[in-house]
């Protein structure tokens, strides 16, 4: 696994992945990209670029969008003395839209980079969507029995990509059962405790009224702070756009940075107390970790560690870049290398299939069960992923 600024060589190791480009009037066939064997996967890395932050957006409590950073805040380690994650569950705000978030926030901040910037081609790219969808493709490799839907739209070269609401993700929600609900309320809440509205040099007493505060503060799904990155993997152009949890000083005021490299990733997890517990959070857990955070460059990760009834007992920090090396080598675990080129060549050859240039026209791409193939069909025009506000705005892409 790297990233680097140099551009990777593309080699096609499976001809039967790259087919013939289609045409605008041969598309309502069903193209397929099999997951198997994996072991074409193997072999030198596909090289990813360090994601370099082109944008910044916030939510407030009401939802409402807003182009700067004022919802981000900073790491404070939080006192374990106190962190039952369950506290304050009964306000608990949760925001009103069910489902995948869609794209258009963050068309929305691509609009307002591209008219704020002398870069006509800031944000030319190959393919846009939320990091949780790329996420999905890298862990394709390991996670082959959780079935996913997507949408996609191509206009002006780009493919446009977001989630889909299926049947398995409503019976899978968060909030699916009372105990699902709780448990996601307790990752929500160890960022509450777990971050503060200043710099943590700014603290000069544990009595400091920010550190009292984010005790009592209540937990509202509806504020986020996310970062929008451009990069590429392999060939293949991407930008995404991340929610991010808070960083561990100052962010730097310089357009056109790397991601800024005191960005923090903030999870909870189940204490790890037997082989099982191990096993399952290294081939699980850590995949995902790795995943989200790698993809938009990320450097860091602290995990919280709680038991069955939501109450921290230790903190652990991980090192982004590290993490494939836990569990290099061992029976049954995930291969970054394998995720990378995986998703490297899915995307080029995504970008094949995906021919129909018009905003109204959409693509529909999915992973079913037996989770042998990624299927990709045309659903002509409907379900575009774009909003008519998005067809002006975003014409230099």
């Amino acid at each position: 696994m790297s990233q680097s600024n140099k551009n990777s060589k593309r080699t096609l190791s499976n001809v039967k992945d790259y087919p013939q480009k289609r045409t605008k009037t041969d598309t309502q066939g069903l193209n397929q990209f099999s997951i198997h064997p994996l072991a074409r996967f193997n072999g030198p890395c596909s090289t990813y670029k360090q994601p370099v932050e082109i944008m910044s957006f916030s939510y407030d409590n009401e939802r409402n969008l807003h182009m700067d950073d004022r919802e981000l805040k900073y790491y404070y380690p939080p006192d374990l003395k106190d962190c039952n994650l369950s506290h304050g569950y009964e306000t608990f705000v949760q925001r009103e839209q069910c489902g995948p978030e869609p794209i258009h926030s963050l068309l929305d901040s691509l609009a307002y980079a591209q008219k704020s910037s002398t870069d006509k081609n800031l944000i030319k790219t190959d393919l846009v969507s939320w990091r949780g969808v790329f996420t999905k493709i890298l862990c394709t490799p390991y996670n082959r029995n959780e079935p996913w839907e997507l949408g996609a739209t191509l206009w002006n070269n780009t493919i446009f990509i977001e989630e889909h609401e299926t049947e398995y993700t409503k019976e899978n929600s968060t909030g699916s059962t009372p105990r699902h609900k709780l448990m996601s309320y307790w990752g929500y809440k160890f960022e509450n405790l777990s971050t503060i509205s200043k710099l943590p040099s700014e603290i000069t007493s544990p009595d400091d009224p920010e550190l009292i505060n984010r005790k009592t503060s209540i937990v509202n799904t509806n504020i986020q702070y996310c970062s929008v990155a451009k990069t590429s993997l392999g060939n293949n152009k991407l930008i995404m756009g991340a929610e991010v949890d808070c960083l561990s000083d100052v962010k730097p005021k310089r357009p056109g940075n790397p991601i800024v490299d005191k960005y923090i990733e903030l999870k909870t997890s189940k204490i790890v107390e037997s082989e099982k517990d191990t096993f399952n959070f290294e081939k699980y857990k850590l995949l995902k970790i790795w995943a989200q955070s790698f993809l938009i460059g990320i450097p860091k990760v602290i995990v919280g560690f709680r038991n069955n009834e939501g109450c921290v007992k230790s903190i652990k920090e991980f090192k982004t870049m590290d993490i494939p090396k836990i569990v290099k080598g061992k029976n049954g675990m995930w291969n970054a290398t394998v995720c990378l080129n995986f998703a490297n060549k899915f995307f080029e050859w995504l970008r094949t299939v995906i021919v129909v240039d018009d905003p109204n026209s959409s693509y529909t791409i999915s992973f079913t069960s037996p989770f042998k193939d990624i299927k990709v069909e045309f659903m002509g025009k409907k379900n575009s992923v774009l909003a008519e506000r998005h067809l002006d705005s975003l014409k230099s892409t």
